[in-house]
Parts: structure tokens; sequence; C-alpha cells
């Protein structure tokens, strides 16, 4: 292997015309040939959605390529983030994951577009990905392109500071039964059997997963014991068709679902049962000229109910209503009684077409509408629906004005109920020093609307319609969308024949209204309450370095550094009169990671043995809603061996993660030890 990729491209890929739209590239190529499908090229299509050379793209890439999935030390998907340059990867609990990038992390973090196959995941209902219920297993993934930097000009409102795009493999790459079971600690038990083949004239891939564990082991709080209930279990069902009906057309179309009976919260955990389906297609059309069409069409839908158990005031407020500290002039009552269910659905059509306008000048245009429904009594103090209508459009285009310069510009126009129309753009321009050397310099403008969770958020406990015991959160009525302005530099260059390649990129980014909470003072039992608004500033500052490097088939060694400086405030509290400045700041720049760094290196051995490990260092920080941790390094390890047998092969391998010390996730309570995990694999051909 000479040039790091993402994707081996063969025959029978090219035949079933899952194929590029024409790239213009700057050597003066226009279409790519077969010859080209047929070694590995690094390509990308999440910036612009048109398929770009690295030496093309107007934003900093991450490929997590198929090579490096397997020989990784990953168990999870989020365990791959890891190994990308800004990316924060944590358990908020032993259910739940975060994954953020730049931005200050938290329970539910925002501002990160999360696509798997082009069908965006992240939830109205928590304006953030619940990744235990994507229901990706990692052998399913081709790659993954994570877009560093704002990604909205293509993606939308939600790829405010990255966008990551998920893509599995086709079916028509996979042939037979696979039966793949991890176990270890943690109680991890992890199971997965997967049949690809051919039904009539679609080609598909059925998967039937189980995946659990027990979270974190029970720690002390405040010096005193903690019982820690944070386990998950959750089964998954997905399958992924392709139908090719004639040499230029073929649609894939997709449907899974996700059951989860999992406990969230921290230091007090609720059991939440935990349902999720969707559906998609995608029909694809190539033109004789190299022109394509696309009609993207998707569903979502996520439905749980928290097992909240019923209560009365006074064993809330550890006062009897009989006594004279009784802080109500109403008598006691069961509290907490209401329905817990909540539920988050979208549907979302889009329009694509890919055109090449002239030699030196393609453009990738769409158009789109969705509806995002979300119910909550719990979120929004009402059983009714609350739901939005947004419309897209954008238009990305790239010239390769000649040899060494190659310009991309784009600019999405959205359009929702709640803010009115705003658009979003990227300007872009790549100088080609020769064929192994590109400088890039970029600047993007950006809007993130607020969620509907942002918009409506209401979280009351009444004592009936008119007394209110407790508010927890409430949106103010006059939210405005998030602004981002980002300048950055970037390098990316190839040496020792195209083995290593180096990715650099130097980012200043101003973040304005950013939407958070302020306190502010209400008529309840503690006389204060949560205000979502626009009320923090962010201005980031930073570098980071990615290096690949694939001497051979055997031998892969990626790494990166990550440095960032977040300077900015939060009204903490506001004014006492309204319109007044806050009377309390908060100075964001302690919440900031400054420095992250990560290796992985892995190598094959002759006979099928594979040795990985990786090594990932984070400074220390203070978590924005949680807890201070200090500074860790981690290394995983991993070694797996493989025999192939007449139309078969088996796997078994063993991981150890965080073989050292333990170290603190998030909250201060969340050790993560030591953890050996066993993983077999069967393929029957």
């Amino acid at each position: 292997m000479h040039l790091p990729s993402f994707v081996s491209i063969n025959r029978l890929f090219l035949s079933s015309l899952i194929i590029a739209a024409p790239a213009t590239a700057a050597n003066g190529i226009d279409m790519l040939t077969e010859d080209d499908l047929l070694v590995e090229i690094p390509i990308v299509s999440n910036v612009t959605h048109m398929q770009q050379t690295l030496a093309q793209t107007p934003a900093a890439v991450t490929i997590i390529d198929r090579q490096t999935i397997q020989a990784s030390t990953a168990v999870d998907i989020t365990d791959l983030f890891r190994l990308v340059p800004g990316f924060q990867t944590y358990y908020v609990n032993g259910s739940r994951r975060g994954v953020t990038y730049h931005a200050l992390g938290d329970k539910y973090p925002r501002r990160l577009e999360v696509k798997v196959d082009g069908r965006s995941v992240y939830e109205s209902l928590f304006s953030a990905v619940t990744w235990s219920t994507i229901g990706v297993e990692l052998d399913e993934i081709d790659h993954i392109e994570i877009v560093r930097g704002a990604n909205a000009a293509a993606d939308g409102s939600n790829a405010f500071l990255a966008s990551i795009n998920i893509v599995t493999r086709s079916p028509l790459l996979d042939s037979g039964l696979s039966f793949r079971a991890q176990v270890g600690s943690a109680q991890t038990r992890n199971a997965a059997i997967s049949y690809s083949g051919k039904v009539g004239v679609v080609d598909h891939r059925t998967t039937l997963s189980v995946r659990g564990n027990d979270g974190f082991d029970d720690g002390t709080f405040r010096g005193q014991p903690l019982a820690i209930t944070d386990d998950i279990e959750s089964v998954s069902f997905a399958t992924k068709g392709l139908w090719t009906p004639s040499a230029n057309n073929n649609i894939e179309f997709q449907l899974g679902a996700t059951k989860s009976d999992l406990w969230v919260g921290g230091r007090d955990y609720v059991n939440r049962d935990m349902s999720y389906q969707y559906q998609y297609v995608n029909w694809n059309r190539l033109s004789e000229k190299g022109n394509k069409i696309q009609l993207i069409g998707y569903h979502n839908n996520l439905d749980f109910e928290d097992a909240v158990i019923p209560q009365k005031i006074s064993e809330v407020l550890g006062v009897d209503d009989t006594s004279p500290f009784w802080p109500l002039p109403v008598p006691d009552k069961t509290i907490f009684d209401g329905d817990n269910r909540s539920q988050s659905e979208r549907w979302d059509l889009e329009l694509r077409t890919s055109l090449k306008l002239a030699d030196k000048l393609r453009a990738v245009t769409g158009a789109a509408v969705r509806n995002d429904t979300v119910t909550s009594q719990t979120f929004f103090d009402t059983p009714d629906d609350i739901s939005e209508t947004s419309y897209r459009a954008y238009t990305n285009l790239e010239w390769t004005q000649s040899a060494k310069l190659v310009f991309n510009g784009g600019v999405i126009v959205e359009d929702r109920e709640s803010t009115g129309t705003y658009a979003s753009y990227r300007l872009a321009e790549n100088y080609l020093f020769n064929n192994d050397h590109v400088f890039r310099v970029a600047i993007n403008r950006s809007f993130r609307a607020p969620t509907l969770l942002e918009n409506n958020q209401m979280r009351l406990v009444r004592y009936n319609q008119d007394l209110i015991l407790d508010a927890t959160v409430i949106s103010d009525l006059d939210i405005e969308n998030e602004e981002l302005q980002s300048y950055e530099i970037g390098y990316a260059g190839y040496f020792i024949n195209r083995e290593l390649s180096l990715d650099m990129r130097l980012y200043y980014e101003q973040l304005r209204n950013i939407i958070d909470e302020r306190r502010d003072q209400y008529p309840d039992l503690d006389n204060f309450v949560n205000i979502r608004d626009n009320t923090d500033t962010q201005d980031i500052k930073g570098i980071e370095i990615q290096a690949v490097y694939i001497p051979s088939d055997q031998f892969l060694l990626r790494g990166f550094y990550s440095h960032s400086n977040i300077s900015g405030t939060n009204c903490h509290t506001s004014a006492p009169a309204v319109g007044e400045p806050c009377s309390r700041y908060r100075n964001l720049a302690k919440y900031s990671l400054n420095n992250t760094l990560g290796l992985m290196a892995s190598y094959t051995f002759d006979g099928g043995l594979r040795l990985s490990s990786t090594v990932n260092h984070n400074s220390a920080l203070e978590h924005f809603r949680a807890d201070n941790v200090e500074s860790f390094t981690r290394i995983d390890l991993k070694a797996a061996k493989t025999w192939d047998f007449n139309r078969s092969s088996v796997d078994l391998s063993l991981t150890v993660q965080n073989a050292g010390d333990p170290y603190q996730e998030y909250y201060q309570f969340n050790l993560f030890k030591t953890r050996y995990i066993l993983g077999f694999k069967m393929n029957f051909y």
C-alpha cells in the first residue's frame, strides 16, 4: 500500500456502479477511470458531497479506514474518535458516551453533525447523539470521514463545529455468515451474527446484535460510598440492501431497530427503556455525461420511558407536613407520578445533483425538507407534540483554475419556523505546490439554529396547575441563532514515496450567541431557575497535527497532536433588572482541554498474528458541568490471530484497555480501571 486511504474499490464495486461522481483533478483528469478505481486513492465526499481528493477539499479531514478499524484497540465506535485530533471522547457513565470537537463537553454534546451513510442521527429531543442506539457494528464500517471544522455549508446547521459520516460496507463486499462475540471486564457481553447474500435481485447484509456492560464499579462521592448503577443491555437489528435495476441506476435501502434497557444519571440513576428505529432509501442515477442525481429519504424515531418512582413531597424534603418547618401552605401530596414517556421523530427528504458545468468547474446542488417532532411531559411541561418544519438549499462549487490552484465555495440557505431564514457559507483556496504538497486557506461563516429542546424546554415540578414546587430549566422566549466565524490555514503533504502523510491545521474560531444556561430568580422552593438562552462567547485558537505512516500492508502507524485554548465568558447569573448585563460571569478558559496526544501502531506478522497498541494523553480538564479531571495517559493493547480454513476463517483477540493506573472519566467517581476483552469471530464464506 503506497497511499493512505480509506477504501479498496474492486471490480465488483465498479460493476455495481456505486461509483464516484466525475472528479476534475488538478492534474487535468476529467473522469475517474477504472484504473483509478482499482487502486487505493484518498477520496472523500463528506466535505462538499462531491468526490474529491484530499488535495481538493476545502477543509481538514481525518479518514479512519478499514485497515485502521481492524487494527485498532477499539471496542466501541466512539473509541475510534480517540484517533482524531481535536476530539474529546469520554464516558458520562457506563451507558452513555460523549463525543465533541473543541467545544466544552457535557452530558449531551451538541454542535457536531453525525451521520450514518448520510442519515443524520442526532436527536432534537437531546440536541445530541445517543450513541447506544446507532446499531452499527465495527466490522460493518467501511470507513469514517471526519471533517475537522465547520461544515454547515454542506450539512446544515448542526455541522457547526465538525461533521462525521460513518460509511458502512456495501453488501457486495461480503458474503456468507459471520459470528462475532466479546466478553470481559465490566461484564462486557457483546455478540452479533450477520448474513450477506442475495434475495432475488437484491444484495443484502442483515445483522442481529446484542451489547451490554455493567458500567463503572461502585465508588465514593465526597468521602461517602456511592452505588453506581449505570449498566446497559441493548438488542439491535439492521439490514442493508442494494438493488441495481440498470447499468446507471441503483437503489440502496436500510432499516433497523434497537431496544435498550439502561440506567442514566450521575450519583442518582434512573432506569430508561429506550426504543429506536429507522428507515432509509437512497436512489442514485448516473447519466452518460457523468452527472449524478440522488434522492435520499429517511425516517428516525426514538421512544423512551423513565421509571421514575412516585414520591410524596415530604419524602423529597425530609419534612413532615405536620412539622412547623413545613415550607408549603398546602398539605403533603404525591408527585412525580406523571407520564415519563418521551418521543423524538424525524422525516427528511433531500434531492441532490452532481454536475460537471465545464472542463474545470463542477458543482453539487441540493434541496431538502425536514420535519422534527418531539413529545415529552418531562422536558416540555405539556403532553402535546412540538413540531417544526425546516427547509434547506445548498450549492458547493469546485473550480480548478490551474494545475496549482483549486477554489471551493459553498453556501446553504436554511429556513425554520422558529428562526426564519439564514445562510452559512465557506470559501477556500488550495495551492498545490506540487503533486505531494498542498496548502489551504479557508473562511467559514456559519449559523446554528436552536433545536426543539433548546427553544421549548420547560422542566417543572408542579403541586397542581397553579403551584410550581420547583423549576429546573426554562427556555428564554427569544433565543437567537448561534454564530461562528472561523479562519484556518492548512497543509497536507506526502513523503517517502507517499508512504507517509502529514496534515496540519492552524485555526481561529469566534463563537457568539452560544446557547447555554444562566441562573435567574424564580418563585419556587429554592428561589432560582436555569434559563436557557444565548449566554456564552468563545474564541478558540489552536493547532492540529496528524500523521499516518503505512510502508506496507503489515505495518500501520498513526499519530496526532492537538493544542487549543478557549477564551470567553458565560453569563452565570442574570442581572436584577431586565435588560441589564449579567451580574456574574464565568471565565471559560479553565474549561479548555489544552493538549491531546494520540499514537497508534499495528504490525501483522506473516503467520497472521497482529499486535496493536494505542496511547492517548489528555491534559488536565475541568468539565463545565461535571468534575475536575487530572491529566492522564491511557495505553490500550491488542493481540489478534487469524486462521483461514476451507471457505471459513476464525479470529481470536485479546484487548487490554488502559493497561495502567485508573483514571477519571467525566465524574470523579467514574474510575476507568484496566479492562480485558476477549474477542472471537468466525466467518463462513
